[in-house]
């Protein structure tokens, strides 16, 4: 009974809900639908002829009591002396040979921000180039920084089209592009065809590719460049495609994977979303000419591409559900389906119809696109369809739902109307060229569009002939059928560099693990921070780099409690209330502890729980996974527990970081924190040792055993531990080169080399496949560390995560989750790192490489990298309370603290 009473409580409030959003969209459609006239006054557009705008009435806007639906009927007619292709005739003309940059495969987005995670992935493809269109509201520079495959000097492939730059291209076309709108992609698709481009990726800035490092897909239809490649090479294509006869609009949600119905696309008729016949989930296997294949979009994991209403009445995120599914899902000619201008590969052949109109809002733009171009598509025999699954996650840039809602109005009342004015379309060219012109000019005149798309998409199109762009021919094998269809971030760094440390602080640690001990310390006491460092370890001095001990402001601390010296010695210790107790009891009076600002901790990070009762700022910055030690649900969620709640203190102020990218997401996976990025550096340790190759032979770091003889002929190649009983810095910069086998996605031997400078090769994704997967370090649960992988069923990801996969899952459970956060690794991360697939692969790579080209750039990284730290570190100092008393009853200081009576279990 109370079940019933809840579930006729949830259904009032969804009734209420309901009435609620009929009323508003009602009203906002209303109060939108005005004249063209109004309509280019709200947006600052200008109006090329406005005698041509239709005059609404009273009576068009329908009684009080239910309004009146878009008719889509004519309501103007466009000038015929104003037609310009009528009778044209495709002339072959030579491809524009201005191209200055010599890639084949083009990335083109608009953005107001600067470069996000979307974009830095995007330039690890080789072979890639990026086009950037600004805006009145965009940086004023944008810098990616490395490249793959660039030349090493910055954004050599990504090319930044500032406001300026549009202006001074003196383009009719591109000055008919109105400010502060999606439309000016346009200016984007058109340089990257002019360029050169044999496949445009229309994306937004959000929108992150899953596998973006050379063969990290373990499934070809995960990776970009394999589903291109497969594409180019093929003449023939197995896809699905619904079965189905006589849809004219199909909605493709339900079929791909979408967790809970009904789903749908935004821009799909909202007739149809409740209907299961527009999503019929039975697929017939087909072959299809690949060449004729035209669009393919990827759908977008977390945050899906789906409208307003979908976002205020229905469960969002989202992950669409895993499928085995390899083959494309196209959808039949006759048949309408939106796609967008989020994640979407266009080939040559489709480029005529990237043209996004301008006189709709931009919700509506890439949605009105995608209808205009599929009714094209049939006449030319290009094909469009849908990745078998989602290869984007999207973290959504910033949109209020009711804004959507307000701009998506022609969605929601014109989709309908527009699907079936498009099936009983026909044209009357004879070529491509004709047919454009006559459909958006029938657009303007059913109202759909205003008069001023027509003039850009003339202009649009003598681009294009200008260019050199080979339309595709007419073929008429299209058959019309009737029409059927009647949603906890950690404190950020600032980009700016510049940063002066206001205040001289004293930074205690315990850690366990030399890289860290070494990293973090000589990087707070160097010149440029000048802070003072306690080393307080049951390690004490023993290091292989005891020199470090001397530097100023270092000092070492041999009184330490039973839990530091004895007691706390590996990486998966647990700690308990009882632990904390004494180690705090021993150091509330200790006059070193008392001159301590900030505690902090890398490996393992989790030991700074131990500092919790003693009132002075941590620093949480693992180098390792931040977790490790925690191996039971309770430990674990009880350590996140804390996390948050340093996270949000004022009094002291607590700092959450990470020391690599992996680890970064790693921590973001699970707790939903963004942490400070304080990167390993090792430079301030291993200075002093210039680059100099006096030796010819290749030192191998991880690859014992190995017959480099018979494979590597060209040169010697030689295990370190063969080399040297023991190695110094100067001997490793003797080389010409190091060969390293990863063991780990992020370790201090890899930190050290690397700011050696020596250039590094290392096993491409595609080799370390066939060698040794990385899982059992990279995951916290394994035979490594706790030994608890069933530990990963129970602990949840954070609900932002947008991760599609468990970090915690090895190869041999699932080689997707493995390869997908491989990814992260630092040797995928860094740039400048020479990567080869086997030993012949590796061999031609030495033979090929300039050693001392790449030392020069692995050297201008090290200084981009040092000033992003010492940046980042002084801002971490400056936040920091300094002088802050420490309690002396246990209970009291953490009751005042975190308001508990005990910290573990």
């Amino acid at each position: 009974s109370e079940s019933k009473m809840t579930g006729i409580r949830i259904s009032k409030r969804l009734l209420v809900v309901t009435i609620a959003m009929s009323v508003f969209i009602l009203l906002a459609f209303l109060y939108t639908h005005r004249t063209a006239a109004e309509y280019f006054r709200k947006t600052n557009l200008h109006i090329a002829d406005s005698s041509a705008a239709p005059v609404t009435t009273p009576e068009d806007q329908g009684n009080v009591v239910s309004g009146k639906e878009f008719s889509g009927d004519v309501l103007r007619q466009f000038p015929l002396q104003k037609r310009l292709f009528h009778g044209y005739r495709n002339v072959p003309r030579d491809p524009d040979s201005s191209s200055t940059h010599h890639c084949e495969r083009w990335a083109v987005s608009t953005t107001i921000f600067e470069p996000t995670e979307a974009v830095r992935r995007l330039t690890h493809l080789p072979g890639w180039c990026l086009v950037v269109v600004a805006d009145k509201r965009s940086p004023e520079s944008y810098e990616t920084g490395w490249v793959a495959g660039g030349n090493g000097e910055g954004n050599d492939r990504v090319v930044y089209l500032t406001t300026e730059l549009q202006e001074a291209m003196r383009n009719e076309f591109v000055s008919s592009i109105p400010w502060n709108h999606f439309g000016r992609k346009n200016v984007g698709y058109l340089y990257a065809m002019k360029q050169g481009a044999s496949v445009i990726w229309d994306y937004d800035d959000d929108n992150m590719l899953k596998y973006w490092i050379k063969d990290a897909a373990t499934s070809n239809s995960m990776s970009i460049d394999n589903i291109i490649d497969e594409i180019n090479r093929s003449e023939k294509i197995t896809v699905s495609q619904p079965t189905s006869p006589n849809l004219n609009v199909y909605n493709p949600y339900p079929v791909l994977g979408a967790p809970t119905l009904p789903s749908w696309p935004r821009g799909l008729p909202l007739e149809v979303i409740k209907k299961p016949e527009y999503s019929n989930n039975t697929l017939l296997e087909t072959e299809m000419n690949a060449k004729s294949i035209g669009v393919l979009q990827s759908l977008a994991d977390y945050q899906p591409d789906v409208d307003a209403i979908y976002r205020i009445t229905q469960p969002i995120p989202f992950w669409f559900q895993r499928s085995k599914e390899s083959r494309h899902l196209m959808i039949p000619e006759g048949t309408l389906t939106p796609y967008n201008a989020q994640a979407t590969l266009h080939f040559k052949p489709a480029f005529f119809a990237l043209f996004l109109p301008m006189t709709v809002h931009s919700r509506v733009s890439d949605i009105w696109r995608s209808y205009f171009a599929q009714r094209l598509f049939w006449d030319a025999d290009i094909r469009f369809g849908f990745m078998p699954r989602p290869i984007v996650v999207q973290d959504r840039n910033v949109h209020t739902n009711l804004g959507d809602l307000n701009a998506e109005q022609h969605l929601y009342m014109r989709s309908s109307k527009l699907v079936d004015f498009l099936n009983e379309w026909f044209g009357m060219g004879d070529t491509l060229v004709e047919r454009m012109e006559e459909l958006y000019i029938a657009l303007y005149e059913h109202d759909y569009i205003e008069l001023n798309d027509v003039y850009s998409l003339q202009l649009w199109l003598k681009n294009l002939i200008d260019a050199g762009y080979d339309f595709p021919s007419i073929t008429d094998t299209f058959i019309h059928k009737p029409t059927e269809h009647k949603g906890g971030e950690v404190d950020k760094i600032d980009d700016d560099l510049h940063c002066e440390p206001k205040q001289s602080l004293t930074f205690w640690t315990s850690d366990l693990h030399d890289g860290s001990r070494l990293d973090m310390p000589s990087t707070l006491v160097s010149s440029s921070l000048n802070q003072k460092v306690i080393m307080a370890g049951h390690k004490g001095t023993n290091s292989p780099y005891p020199f470090v001990w001397k530097m100023k402001g270092i000092s070492t601390y041999k009184k330490l409690s039973s839990v530091i010296a004895k007691e706390f010695l590996t990486h998966s210790q647990y700690i308990t209330e009882d632990m904390v107790k004494r180690n705090f009891e021993f150091f509330k009076t200790d006059p070193q502890i008392k001159e301590v600002d900030a505690f902090f901790c890398s490996f393992t990070a989790a030991m700074c729980e131990l500092w919790m009762p003693f009132n002075k700022t941590i620093v949480y910055l693992p180098c390792h996974r931040y977790n490790l030690g925690r191996c039971t649900e309770e430990s674990w969620k009880r350590l996140d527990e804390h996390l948050r709640i340093l996270s949000t203190m004022d009094s002291p102020k607590h700092v959450i970081a990470a020391a690599s990218a992996y680890d970064y997401e790693y921590m973001r996976h699970y707790t939903g924190f963004q942490p400070i990025l304080l990167p390993s550096y090792g430079g301030f340790y291993t200075t002093n040792n210039p680059y100099n190759p006096t030796k010819d032979t290749i030192i191998v770091f991880g690859l014992s055993g190995w017959d480099f003889d018979s494979k590597v002929k060209k040169f010697k190649l030689i295990d370190v531990r063969k080399q040297y009983s023991h190695y110094t810095l100067s001997d490793l910069t003797s080389h010409r080169a190091i060969v390293y086998m990863p063991h780990s996605v992020m370790s201090y031997t890899l930190t050290e080399l690397y700011s050696l400078t020596v250039p590094l090769f290392i096993p491409s994704m595609k080799f370390l496949q066939t060698l040794k997967p990385l899982g059992p370090d990279r995951s916290s649960l394994s035979a490594y560390y706790c030994k608890n992988p069933g530990l990963d069923e129970k602990m949840k990801p954070h609900p932002s995560t947008l991760h599609p996969y468990s970090p915690n899952v090895e190869a041999e459970v699932d080689p997707e989750a493995e390869y997908y956060w491989m990814q992260f690794a630092d040797f995928f991360h860094w740039p400048h790192i020479v990567h080869f697939d086997d030993l012949e692969d590796l061999e031609a790579k030495l033979d090929k490489a300039d050693f001392e080209a790449l030392h020069n750039l692995m050297v201008k990284e090290m200084k981009r990298k040092e000033g992003e730290l010492i940046s980042n570190w002084c801002k971490v100092i400056n936040k920091i309370d300094s002088g802050r008393e420490v309690p002396q009853d246990y209970q009291k200081a953490i009751k005042v603290l975190y308001n508990v009576t005990s910290l573990q279990v």
